[in-house]
């Protein structure tokens, strides 16, 4: 009888302790879904929000030719990119509400400084687009990279 009272006595506290561990796993499944879903919140993109006109289109500056070539020669020199040739084309198409001004570089640089020219001009000048970048090497023992980069920048169109 006696073993019978201890068996019971036994079962009785591995049943408690299975409660009480199948308790904790649904708390910690509980929180690992909770932190599931709030990776999942964090990583989501945002979706575009449908802004007015007046809001999602930046005002572009007014063209000036000679401050255009002044700021962007700085902007370079500055972040150490020496340049070897340096072209300019404005484009003024009839059918387009802006003026583009196409700048082309030629540089012999690192590829850690043309990178950090190319962070300068963007913060700098925020109506600057990369268009296209094409860099190569003479030969592997060489650090310096040729790079052909290619710019727009966009101004308001002058009215009248």
């Amino acid at each position: 009888m006696l073993a019978v009272l201890l068996a019971g006595a036994g079962l009785a506290v591995a049943l408690s302790m299975s409660l009480a561990v199948e308790r904790e796993r649904g708390q910690a499944h509980e929180e690992l879904t909770a932190l599931r879903h709030q990776r999942l919140a964090a990583t989501a993109r945002p979706q575009p929000s449908l802004a007015t006109p007046t809001t999602a289109i930046p005002e572009l500056p007014e063209f000036d030719s000679t401050e255009v070539v002044r700021a962007f020669t700085s902007i370079v020199a500055d972040a150490g990119l020496p340049l070897e040739e340096v072209s300019y084309a404005l484009e003024d198409v009839r059918e387009q509400p802006y003026l583009r001004y196409r700048i082309s570089l030629s540089v012999k640089s690192t590829y850690p400084q043309t990178r950090q020219a190319v962070a300068a001009l963007a913060s700098a000048m925020p109506h600057v687009a990369l268009d296209g970048i094409r860099c190569s090497r003479e030969s592997t023992a060489v650090a310096a990279l040729g790079c052909e980069l290619s710019f727009s920048a966009f101004f308001r169109k002058p009215h009248g």
